[in-house]
């Protein structure tokens, strides 16, 4: 129902929700400020993105601290509930198909990655890489829509239908994770396999369906305006899910216990709950 986004999210009175990003704005700007004032009393820098940013600010006297600010945003926005949410999905689903997990488990203690892996090597994990991707469709770290204005020109869909200019659009990536027309009958079912080749499939027509699955996933939305902590996010994610998995035994608490999801702009999960023993 799009005029509950008028009620709610751009209410002129008083916004209700969804959740903004005014806590988070908050965080950067004190971490900002407090930095600043360690650099004004000599103290050594700190090797991280703010520094970085910081650097960068200095080296280029048209930066403002509202640039940084915004930098800060992109890494803790990329770093901290999307990223969750996307591991948490990718354990809570494998675990609960144990055929799954074990394929997961194998190929990643098998590789002998290191410790913590490495990006690029864990990216070369085939099944990995489509158990993540898999995660990624079925539980996306966004479910609400990327909203974008029509431009001056207006918009015909490919059914004819003509959208004005101005007009506020956008797709819910959670919703066209499960078009069965694009992912197959079986869209609502946790699958990874749907990512690899199959047996019978030659290469070309495997192309093709990963160029429309690839078309259809707005797991960090599509075109200019994609999320610009994408490759951050994606390095958290590989890293961490493979050098948890190369370090320690993993088993659900309870395998019959379902999570809960709450959907606000996030689709924050809770109940995920694991036992874990060391390896080595």
């Amino acid at each position: 129902m799009p005029f509950l986004d008028y009620v709610l999210d751009k209410n002129p009175v008083m916004r209700i929700g969804p959740p903004n990003l005014g806590n988070i704005t908050r965080i950067a700007a004190e971490h900002l400020s407090t930095r600043l004032n360690v650099k004004e009393l000599g103290c050594a820098d700190v090797p991280d993105y703010l520094q970085h940013f910081i650097d960068a600010k200095n080296s280029d006297p048209s930066t403002t601290k509202t640039d940084v600010i915004m930098d800060l945003l992109t890494t803790l926005i990329a770093g901290a509930d999307t990223t969750a949410i996307t591991i948490r999905t990718i354990f809570y689903y494998a675990l609960r198909k144990p055929s799954v997990y074990r394929r997961l488990e194998e190929e990643i203690l098998a590789a002998r990655l290191g410790e913590p892996a490495p990006y690029a090597s864990a990216r070369e994990r085939p099944y990995l890489e489509a158990t993540v991707r898999e995660g990624m469709r079925i539980h996306p770290g966004v479910c609400m829509l990327l909203e974008r204005y029509v431009p001056k020109s207006g918009l015909t869909l490919s059914d004819g239908n003509y959208i004005p200019p101005g007009t506020v659009v956008g797709i819910n990536p959670y919703v066209l994770g499960r078009n069965k027309d694009v992912w197959g009958l079986d869209a609502d079912e946790f699958r990874p396999e749907r990512w690899l080749r199959s047996e019978e499939e030659n290469e070309d027509a495997y192309r093709e369906r990963m160029k429309l699955f690839n078309a259809a996933d707005l797991t960090f939305g599509g075109g200019s305006r994609m999320c610009l902590g994408r490759y951050i996010a994606q390095m958290e994610v590989y890293k961490i899910v493979a050098t948890l998995i190369s370090h320690f035994e993993i088993q659900l608490a309870d395998p019959k216990t379902e999570w809960e999801v709450v959907g606000s702009w996030f689709p924050r999960q809770k109940g995920l709950k694991c036992n874990l023993k060391r390896r080595y």
